[in-house]
């Protein structure tokens, strides 16, 4: 990510999801569980509170967690998928419309995952998500999450919408991990697996 792309900004994310949250809640129905989320899930105590951001529809992930017996706290800035999250009617899950940035929780969680979320925050903003998610997390709880490896700003699309996306150089991330009290578990560049696909980044640490 070395160059703004013109199409798409951050304030527009929001209103894309909205736009095709009938198209992703049809093609998230017909996935399968991520590999990398059922390996992290065995990190986990029984029971665990998950914080799940970006939950979208709430499937495959946060179906999958609260059966697994976790409580999960989906948020999501689309309230068209929340919706669709809340329609699921899981019985140890809770989906809130609200921006990750704007988030206030009334509990610290053991995990927090946020698969192909971070990246639509602003460039400007990148920086603080580090902090916020120290914030949410125990000490001793882990995170996983998805994102660009490269400095900038892009746009992209799916589903006929344009999306913003935004990253720090993957440098920068493992630096305010450590300086936000995470202990790196994972962190590979251009990650693969059959269900997940390709992934510029992907991490997983744990809260000292």
């Amino acid at each position: 990510m070395t160059a703004r792309v013109t199409g798409a900004t951050p304030d527009s994310v929001k209103r894309a999801y909205d736009n095709i949250a009938d198209k992703w809640g049809e093609f998230r129905s017909g996935c399968a569980i991520n590999k990398c989320i059922a390996e992290f899930e065995k990190l986990l105590p029984p029971h665990s509170d998950i914080l799940d951001v970006g939950s979208g529809t709430g499937y495959p992930v946060a179906a999958y967690l609260a059966e697994m017996g976790h409580r999960v706290t989906g948020i999501d800035l689309s309230a068209e998928m929340t919706e669709k999250a809340r329609a699921l009617n899981l019985p140890v899950a809770r989906f809130i419309n609200v921006d990750f940035s704007d988030y206030v929780p009334d509990i610290s969680f053991d995990a927090a995952i946020a698969f192909d979320s971070l990246w639509h925050i602003a460039r400007s903003r990148q920086e603080y998500i580090y902090p916020k998610l120290a914030s949410l997390v125990k000490c001793g709880g882990y995170i996983l999450f998805t994102h660009g490896s490269r400095d900038g700003e892009i746009s992209g699309e799916m589903f006929g919408e344009t999306f913003y996306y935004a990253a720090l150089d993957s440098a920068r991330v493992r630096e305010l991990l450590e300086e936000n009290g995470f202990s790196i578990i994972t962190c590979i560049e251009n990650y693969s697996e059959p269900v997940t696909g390709t992934r510029e980044l992907f991490v997983v640490a744990e809260k000292s």
